[in-house]
């Protein structure tokens, strides 16, 4: 077996590599630059926008007469793996006629980016599919002005604002403090006066108000082979292309998600790393280290075991705990041992997203139709309770739904907040560790084409994803996936089985407390 198990902090961080740590790969967006930043980026984006980012982030414009777009970020097209940032910026403003239909020009664009477009008469803001590259931004009512920024704390003190109160009691709250992923609801941040542009909206800088951009028309049905066609080619483009801007580090566990991305890596696998982080919580034979390390080895491919641990350096500590506002101190030990692992030359490489497709909020809600699905339902799924933040800014995100067309509101809830909301802020505060951070599946074209299939092919036991593994790389399926958490998945196949015999001997007036 291949396995290079590295220890402990590793080898000495190159020198100054902590003066680029402090809110690394963010940005700043607003009526002037910051200047307690001098050593960052200044780039002027449309009339009186001025953009302040970190050295680190990419940041690109193109311009066309009156027209601009600037890229934050970087965009990958499965269409064109081989064209960079600049060919994709320039071939978009050749067909800039109008922000209205510009969003579908990105709809098969992965990468992990924000997009301000100028056509001329609008400028807006919107982020890729899941909303990665995460935006928060001012409530003028509130202000007067109108700030945007990778996370809230930099506003916030830009603006002398406080913590809300309301917030401070969320945060205290036991449901908060128990859960060690904690997220915030919906729009909401720690501050009253800014708010999360969660993904699937935009943000018109001229009003600072924000629109509902999508989903735009109903979701048309794809059979199973089709899809897998379709998603099998977008991954292995995707990744192809982000094989030739940096290099890749897949992070694989035992779980469904990375085995994809894994497979999809097949005609790359000599050229990428394949890692997996023993977290501080976790024994050394943790299934997510054993059946990766068992499963590369079949392959005879390295597996790199990066051990997370309480020891870390307090100039760590502090960088990590500031760069965004209430840091989630369950990561700090996994991002120090990656820094040390990766010194931030390497890209990595996640599964995450793909739980979209999968149906996951639809077991844990026994309610199906929107107009039953309450704000309250909403805060349960996410582990917040009784929380009056929760249930208000939930209420929000319900009564500004709008028009969803034949697309599952909890699928979109996954979409928006499981997503948008908790693993916009993960990556955020992992950009210390890596160089950057790619999420094959953040490409809303894919996520469409996983959405259009039949749920009992996307229910456990996944026969969609496994078929979609087969399809790629079938040899994958040698080890099994989460082999611990089998027997769960057949005994939720057998429930399903036997819920969806006796609907037909249900009346109809009790159907709609039956699981989805």
């Amino acid at each position: 077996m291949r396995v290079n198990a590295i220890k402990g902090p590793g080898e000495k961080l190159p020198d100054g590599i902590y003066e680029n740590l402090p809110f690394r790969n963010q940005f700043v967006l607003g009526p002037a630059y910051v200047e307690s930043l001098p050593s960052w980026q200044r780039l002027k984006v449309s009339g009186p926008l001025c953009l302040t980012a970190h050295p680190a982030l990419n940041t690109l414009q193109a311009t066309r007469g009156d027209t601009s777009i600037t890229l934050l970020g970087y965009i990958i097209d499965p269409d064109n793996p081989d064209h960079g940032d600049e060919d994709i910026l320039n071939r978009m403003i050749l067909h800039l006629s109008g922000c209205d239909g510009f969003f579908e020009q990105t709809y098969k664009f992965g990468g992990r980016w924000v997009l301000i477009v100028n056509d001329g008469k609008n400028v807006r803001l919107f982020n890729d599919a899941a909303g990665l590259r995460q935006v928060f931004y001012t409530d003028m009512s509130q202000t007067g002005v109108l700030w945007c920024a990778s996370q809230p704390r930099i506003i916030a003190g830009l603006c002398g604002l406080e913590m809300d109160p309301d917030a401070v009691d969320f945060i205290d709250s036991y449901e908060f403090r128990k859960k060690l992923e904690y997220r915030f609801p919906a729009y909401s941040s720690p501050y009253r006066e800014i708010a999360h542009l969660l993904p699937n909206h935009y943000l018109d800088l001229k009003t600072g108000t924000r629109h509902r951009h999508w989903p735009n028309g109903p979701l048309k049905d794809m059979s199973p082979d089709d899809a897998i066609e379709e998603a099998a080619s977008m991954l292995t483009s995707l990744l192809t292309g982000i094989s030739r801007r940096f290099d890749l580090a897949i992070s694989l566990t035992a779980g469904l998600d990375s085995r994809i991305v894994l497979a999809a890596s097949r005609s790359l696998r000599d050229r990428i790393s394949f890692m997996t982080v023993r977290q501080i919580d976790k024994p050394d034979d943790h299934p997510d280290v054993a059946v990766a390390s068992e499963l590369l080895s079949r392959l005879a491919l390295k597996h790199d075991v990066v051990r997370s641990s309480l020891i870390m350096e307090p100039e760590f500590l502090r960088v990590f705990s500031n760069n965004v506002p209430v840091a989630h101190a369950i990561y700090a030990p996994d991002a120090h041992a990656i820094l040390h692992y990766s010194k931030q030359t390497m890209a990595a490489v996640t599964g995450s997203v793909s739980e979209i497709g999968r149906c996951s909020f639809r077991s844990k809600l026994s309610k199906s139709d929107r107009a039953l699905i309450s704000a309250r339902d909403l805060a349960s799924l996410q582990g917040m309770g009784e929380s009056r933040f929760a249930d208000d800014h939930f209420t929000a995100w319900l009564d500004q739904l709008g028009d969803i067309y034949n697309y599952h509101i909890l699928d979109l809830f996954e979409w928006e907040q499981g997503h948008g909301s908790w693993l916009a802020m993960c990556q955020l505060e992992f950009d210390i560790a890596w160089r950057e951070i790619f999420t094959p599946f953040n490409c809303r074209h894919l996520l469409m084409t996983l959405l259009a299939v039949n749920d009992k092919y996307r229910k456990p036991p996944y026969e969609l994803h496994e078929k979609l593994i087969r399809r790629l790389w079938p040899e994958l399926l040698s080890v099994p996936v989460n082999p611990h958490s089998l027997k769960r998945n057949k005994l939720y196949a057998l429930k399903s089985f036997a819920r969806n015999r006796l609907r037909r001997y249900v009346p109809d007036s009790v159907k709609r407390y039956l699981r989805a």
